[in-house]
């Protein structure tokens, strides 16, 4: 992403194919499942899936959600699935989710994207803004933990606690969020040993700009 993260880091061919290797691979189907359905009960209606990958979500939720990619070779492989996707460039302008109709979807979800940029705070800043924007009244922001952030190349920015504080008011772009929680409600120092270990963080649109 310009900006943000090369297309030429990770988000070519090669890398694509990785991706849908990996999520058709039935262990990790299997486990990958469970997180998932973790993430499905913080959606609200039709959701942008932002970085949405190998559509493992997006594939699973609500009729009218659209996923947001920044790698063509992944965005072929989801549109010839039926999913709907649509081509992200990856600018720090508001990464193309003007585009996207206003008042009609509900939630965004960024799952295991943030890790990948330079600026995550800055990122999150330009997303909750286009949000606002769009109307939505959610956002669900997934993270892995220490060990599933360095054992991929790609990730740059390790997100945690410390992180959080140090980064992110409690109220950004008319957004408050809900104090941080993990999988299973697992603690966090599970994350230092398990590679599959995740950290959500919720922001909800204050009712004062609802309107």
């Amino acid at each position: 992403m310009n900006d943000a993260t090369s297309p030429g880091e990770g988000f070519d061919r090669i890398y694509a194919e990785e991706q849908v290797r990996r999520s058709l691979h039935p262990l990790r189907r299997l486990v990958k499942g469970f997180y998932l359905r973790e993430t499905l009960r913080e959606v609200r209606g039709p959701t942008v899936d932002f970085g949405c990958g190998a559509g493992q979500l997006l594939a699973r939720l609500p009729q009218g959600s659209v996923g947001v990619e920044v790698n063509p070779h992944l965005i072929t492989a989801l549109r010839a699935q039926g999913l709907t996707v649509q081509q992200s460039q990856g600018t720090m302008v508001d990464f193309e989710l003007r585009s996207l109709p206003p008042k009609r979807l509900r939630s965004l979800v960024i799952a295991q994207v943030l890790e990948h940029l330079p600026d995550p705070a800055a990122a999150l800043r330009v997303l909750l803004a286009s949000c606002r924007r769009l109307g939505t009244e959610r956002v669900a922001v997934i993270v892995p933990g220490e060990k599933g952030c360095t054992s991929d190349p790609t990730h740059r920015t390790f997100i945690d606690s410390t992180w959080v504080t140090a980064n992110l008011p409690d109220r950004l772009e008319s957004f408050l969020f809900s104090p941080l929680s993990y999988f299973q409600d697992w603690s966090a120092w599970i994350g230092r040993y398990f590679v599959f270990h995740e950290m959500k963080l919720v922001f909800d649109r204050t009712k004062s700009h609802d309107g």
